[in-house]
């Protein structure tokens, strides 16, 4: 049987950050297919046009287009990208789900864990300001763990389609009953740690793991586990060692 992994990119990302899991999921015997979701990989205006429904649909899209040409499908993601292949858990059949930094929620209040104090007002800044300039990505950042796709501003009212996307997939997490992996770095900024208890106990798997990674450096946010320098092998080496479980059963 042909087995194929659908590889899903993190939001305002691109099919880079899940390039590294290509050729190792291909030794393998694998048919890996890299997505790129809709408003990504074109323009900021074009992103700033798309929505959680539309990234979904983008997801599903791809899944059905791969499912045509191989037997069976494990799906994996990276950030909103694995928050994305929990959803394709809970519509079909794959053979197992990878979640790495998967974000439910982006911020807890209790305790206190977020990236920037602003994002629970993010629902009502979206309608004052719909564009927040940022910083480009640090030089060093990118050196470290690197990343593509749009860096400088971020839309709020597309972050706020994220964050209230992700929590919808979170109350759908007890249709998943797939195998499944989480990786999550106890430390990341980005996506609270919090989201990989959440989605190991959300879920209805009878088969599901937890790898926390830890990340030393103290320059990025600790999220982009797929191509850091310190994470990046143990992710392939876990990722594969898991399909190859998957496909021997």
């Amino acid at each position: 049987m042909r087995t194929g992994c659908l590889l899903i990119h993190g939001w305002t990302g691109a099919p880079f950050e899940m390039e590294p899991l290509v050729e190792p999921l291909r030794a393998l015997g694998c048919a890996p297919r890299l997505v790129t979701l809709p408003g990504h990989g074109t323009s900021f205006d074009d992103f700033r046009t798309t929505w959680f429904e539309d990234w979904k649909r983008g997801a599903e899209e791809a899944y059905e287009a791969l499912s045509r040409d191989v037997d069976r499908v494990v799906v994996m993601g990276l950030s909103m990208g694995g928050t994305l292949a929990l959803h394709l858990a809970t519509r079909y059949p794959v053979l197992g789900v990878v979640s790495m930094a998967a974000p439910i929620h982006v911020y807890t209040l209790f305790p206190p864990r977020m990236k920037d104090w602003r994002l629970p007002l993010i629902p009502l800044l979206q309608h004052l300001r719909p564009v927040w300039p940022g910083a480009p990505r640090r030089a060093e950042a990118q050196v470290i763990a690197p990343w593509e796709g749009y860096s400088g501003a971020t839309s709020l009212p597309q972050l706020c389609s994220l964050m209230s996307g992700a929590r919808s997939v979170g109350r759908t997490l007890h249709k998943v009953t797939a195998p499944l992996l989480v990786m999550h770095c106890p430390t990341d900024r980005t996506s609270p740690a919090e989201n990989a208890w959440t989605i190991l106990r959300g879920v209805s798997s009878d088969i599901r793991r937890m790898e926390l990674i830890p990340i030393r450096e103290q320059v990025t946010a600790h999220h982009m586990l797929t191509t850091h320098m310190e994470t990046r092998e143990r992710v392939q080496a876990l990722a594969c060692g898991f399909v190859r479980e998957l496909t021997s059963i």
